[in-house]
């Protein structure tokens, strides 16, 4: 009789536990924006840029189940942050948007006009972007209204009311875009330090080691519903970098950030929705201590 009501409790605790985490999967994670925080520390970030924030977020996929109202709960969320910079890590709009009339387009602009950054908004172009050019045209329009610059296979260096810079590196997604990587890094020296930005993780593959110090991309979700051996999400581009972070070419990390939209079923498991504060640290040479 003891066997039989240790397993009823047993049996009870695990069916608990399961419909907690399917709720939280279906209902709660995908709304939910979680921050992750972490320190970027090198001797190439310059003095003048130490304590600056770096906010990355990408994914927004905005047409299949981000709406509105969800927008503005990550805007809010982003807003509270108070970062100096905003990065966005392309697909504005969800893989099964193939127009974007101008209601859409005004619904996002507004929202990312509400981002605040005071050092500068930026963004690149994911593979839903570029379904046609169209459309590509109508993602461009939206991340100007919404006083972002494009950094199309490009890169800029960013100052905080000095000389001393670092440098952006923005470079076209891998599946179906222009990745040009020699113009992207065209103008970026070996002692800058450039952070670069694509939405293909298998892409940084490419990235000069030499040149490169720290990469951020996006695309996989995480896997968006993520069990150890398989995922829900898999996308082309995402295939030898899937998610986290990796050494690339043994020169720099990348940092794949899960994103904040969700593609084929609203739902999040072991890979929440995300958006990534990065502080930059100036180190000096001499200091050993990192």
């Amino acid at each position: 009789m003891k066997i039989l009501r240790k397993i009823i409790a047993i049996s009870l605790i695990l069916a608990v536990t399961i419909a907690a985490l399917t709720y939280d999967a279906f209902f709660s994670a995908p709304k939910r924006f979680t921050v992750r925080y972490e320190t970027l520390s090198s001797i190439y970030i310059p003095e003048q840029m130490n304590d600056i924030s770096v906010l990355y977020f990408s994914d927004l996929d905005y047409g299949a189940f981000m709406d509105s109202a969800r927008l503005s709960r990550l805007v809010t969320a982003i807003n509270g942050l108070s970062p100096d910079i905003v990065v966005f890590g392309g697909d504005l709009v969800a893989d099964e948007v193939t127009v974007m009339d101008e209601a859409m387009k005004k619904e996002i602009s507004t929202g990312l006009k509400r981002i605040n950054a005071p050092l500068g908004k930026f963004a690149v172009m994911g593979d839903a972007d570029r379904k046609d050019v169209t459309l590509t045209k109508r993602v461009e329009e939206a991340l100007y209204d919404g006083e972002f610059e494009l950094l199309n296979n490009r890169s800029i260096s960013l100052r905080n009311q000095g000389s001393q810079a670092i440098v952006l590196v923005g470079v076209d997604n891998g599946v179906n875009g222009y990745a040009d990587i020699t113009t992207a890094f065209a103008n970026v020296s070996r002692t800058s330090y450039a952070i670069a930005v694509c939405h293909t993780p298998d892409t940084a593959a490419q990235f000069p080691t030499d040149l490169t110090k720290y990469a951020l991309a996006g695309h996989s979700h995480g896997g968006q519903a993520y069990w150890g051996f398989g995922a829900l999400y898999t996308p082309p581009g995402a295939t030898t970098y899937i998610r986290g972070k990796y050494t690339v070419n043994g020169a720099f990390t990348l940092d794949i950030t899960n994103g904040t939209g969700t593609e084929i079923r609203d739902v999040r498991f072991l890979a929440n929705a995300e958006i990534v504060l990065y502080r930059l640290e100036h180190r000096s040479i001499t200091d050993t201590s990192k």
